[in-house]
């Protein structure tokens, strides 16, 4: 199954504390909805209205609500400036799903999506749509894995707008150019989104200048994460988890000395301890046929949260590979066993919560926020 990757650079107006421009996605396994805006002015009214329309498109379109009312909600919400006769935000938002590879586009008053496929931007059909009077594009194509879709706001092909070399601003051909450089050179999304950013900065410099938003979604497989933590609560479960692990898509890891113990006991394989790996803040990882990753449980747990929490930035071998799985993982599935360890407990935990339990949620909370697809199973 496809999933979407986001990678998102902004910039300030200068002077303003808060960036006019706004991106909302939503994500679950089987689709993808993202939506940039860009606030009328700047500054934190700009921010507002921007955020507001973003927020609406986005939850529902993710909702399946068809698009004429999904803008005649963004429009009644923010009517049209009297004085200037334009809107209080523009809007670019991309659907995608995951299963069926239907993508649609819908722009409103903003700069052209771009979709770069093979080495070239595609010229893909737009259809027309009047809703209360505004003009709405869509578009609609099948994704396939690799195509990457831009959605940017008026801050990058307007940057530089004013000066000798771009009078009338830098332009949708311009970033396309540079675009197709740094895509045929293998440049990273990240970098590019930060590339594009910095040269509106650059561009805008001695000129009013703008916010500026670039986002890049990139279409690939989805990877997925399975991590047994702990034994089941009953014996008799041991054997449908470990199965479910091994049965289960991308990386497999095991959290625990006795969890490895009874994966096994199931499976006849063992653990290959490596010694090397030892530490002052962490016992050794081991390795299995099948697993590509055996730890210990409550301080491996514990570094990986630290760590997300920026709390502290020193791991051990275990909790830094966990950490870098969790990282590139989209889809995260924990299978977490109810059994107490005792030696486990907090005191500053009521009704007998065990700190393994607590570690998991917060974590869960965490990589949520981070925009990946948690499933927390409990034996």
């Amino acid at each position: 199954m496809l999933t979407c990757e986001i990678h998102v650079a902004q910039k300030n107006k200068p002077g303003e504390n808060v960036c006019g421009d706004t991106v909302k996605f939503k994500r679950s396994q089987e689709k993808t909805v993202v939506s940039v805006s860009d606030g009328l002015g700047s500054g934190i009214k700009a921010s507002i209205l921007s955020t507001l329309t973003a927020s609406i498109a986005t939850r529902m379109v993710f909702d399946g609500i068809p698009i004429s009312e999904v803008f005649r909600s963004v429009i009644s919400t923010l009517p049209t400036c009297k004085v200037r006769g334009i809107s209080y935000a523009t809007l670019a938002t991309c659907y995608v799903n995951h299963v069926s590879k239907e993508c649609i586009i819908y722009e409103y008053d903003t700069p052209q999506v771009l979709v770069y496929r093979d080495g070239k931007f595609l010229e893909l059909p737009k259809t027309l749509d009047l809703v209360e009077g505004r003009k709405i594009f869509e578009t609609r194509f099948e994704v396939r894995e690799e195509d990457v879709i831009f959605m940017m706001t008026d801050g990058i092909v307007q940057a530089g707008m004013g000066t000798k070399r771009f009078p009338f601003g830098f332009g949708e051909e311009n970033v396309k150019k540079e675009l197709t450089n740094l895509l045929i050179n293998r440049v990273d999304l990240p970098s590019i989104v930060n590339h594009l950013v910095r040269l509106a900065t650059l561009l805008d410099h001695g000129t009013k200048g703008d916010d500026a938003t670039f986002c890049a979604i990139k279409v690939r497989k989805q990877r997925f994460l399975t991590v047994m933590v702990g034994p089941p609560e009953r014996k008799e479960h041991d054997k449908i988890v470990v199965e479910k692990l091994f049965s289960s898509p991308g990386k497999r890891v095991i959290c625990g000395g006795t969890t490895s113990q009874i994966v096994e006991r199931i499976t006849g394989k063992k653990v290959e301890i490596d010694f090397s790996s030892i530490s002052e803040i962490s016992p050794p990882i081991g390795y299995m046929e099948g697993v590509d990753l055996v730890t210990e449980g409550i301080i491996t747990l514990t570094q990986v949260f630290r760590y997300f929490e920026g709390q502290a930035t020193e791991l051990g071998i275990g909790a830094q590979k966990l950490v870098d799985m969790l990282e590139e993982a989209d889809v995260v599935h924990f299978l977490v066993g109810r059994a107490i360890n005792p030696a486990h407990q907090n005191p500053l935990f009521a009704h007998d919560i065990s700190l393994k339990f607590r570690l998991i949620r917060d974590i869960e909370k965490i990589l949520q926020e981070r925009g990946k697809i948690v499933i927390v199973e409990y034996f």
